[in-house]
């Protein structure tokens, strides 16, 4: 059975049962006993299980466990339910309980020999495959499932800017969330994620910006190196260079980072581990909103749902 990065367990199950020519139920009866909602839909809801289940899934799958929950984001640790009695159990809620379920990239799916359609579960709303140039959220938009990047190939470029700060541990993630917050702020005046479908096209490139010069006084200031005039520094030479919008919203940003007591640290070891205050947690599905610092409202006011 292909696997797909991301995938959905809801998504996979519900893959697997076809192939197998069965219902999703059927199947389902023999990975544990557990409650679905009425007529699930992999593109609503996440499919959760225990560790037993898990076990048993792998087997039907007839795949090793580590490269089972390496593809399948949902059936990792972090997202099992409580073992109770032991006894294999899943379930299957009427939304998921965090992250947000987005289309796979079609061309991807067959590049695996899948041809079915594919769900991710995303931390959030929104996904963009560099490979393939498309821009993929939860819209459930039948006629219009992706977006074509080819005309602003510079939104990829940043995505691909973002993979590269995110991929070098938890600070990179906070830091593109805070980058968003930073946006968000009155000064700044640019729409708020959740305002369109396309804005986070819009705001992507100037995010990863923002994030790349945050990054440049994180890392001293989590390796103890920062200093209070080189603070004040960073936060004028970035109104200099960015406006004095984005400079103000900055300099209230870099005012819950401030600089911290001088002390011996291992530098690569301090930008892999989680930082202290003012973030506390980077749970693996928490969403932009979830992670960000700023004391501001990061999401769109009176949107139908969180991004739109």
């Amino acid at each position: 059975m292909p696997l797909v990065d991301g995938e959905s367990t809801g998504s996979f199950v519900t893959r697997l049962a076809a192939r197998h020519g069965q219902s999703v139920s059927h199947l389902l009866a023999t990975v544990g006993e557990g409650r679905s909602a009425a007529d699930v839909d992999p593109g609503e809801s996440e499919l959760y299980l225990n560790a037993a289940a898990r076990q048993r899934l792998a087997l039907l799958a007839r795949r090793p466990l580590a490269q089972l929950t390496r593809a399948l984001t949902s059936l990792r640790d972090e997202h099992l339910l409580p073992d109770g009695s032991g006894a294999p159990a899943y379930k299957w809620p009427w939304r998921p309980l965090s992250g947000f379920l987005v289309h796979g990239c079609a061309l991807c799916a067959a590049r695996h020999g899948v041809l079915d359609p594919v769900w991710l579960i995303r931390p959030d709303p929104w996904h963009i495959c560099v490979r393939h140039g498309r821009f993929h959220d939860n819209s459930r938009e039948d006629r219009i499932s992706y977006i074509d990047l080819s005309p602003g190939p510079h939104v990829i470029q940043a995505e691909r800017r973002r993979l590269r700060l995110v991929g070098a541990g938890p600070v990179g993630r906070l830091l593109v969330a805070d980058a968003f917050g930073v946006l968000a702020h009155e000064a700044v005046r640019l729409p708020r994620l959740g305002s369109s479908r396309t804005t986070p096209l819009r705001l992507l490139p100037i995010a990863v910006r923002v994030a790349t010069r945050m990054a440049r006084l994180e890392r001293h200031r989590l390796e103890h190196r920062l200093q209070p005039d080189e603070h004040q520094h960073w936060r004028d030479q970035a109104a200099r260079d960015l406006g004095w919008q984005l400079g103000a919203a900055l300099a209230a940003w870099s005012r819950q980072h401030p600089p911290l007591r001088r002390r011996q640290a291992d530098p690569a070891q301090r930008w892999q581990q989680l930082p202290g205050a003012p973030h506390r947690d980077v749970p693996e599905m928490a969403s932009v909103d979830k992670l960000t610092c700023v004391p501001w409202e990061v999401l769109a006011r009176n949107g139908p749902r969180p991004y739109g």
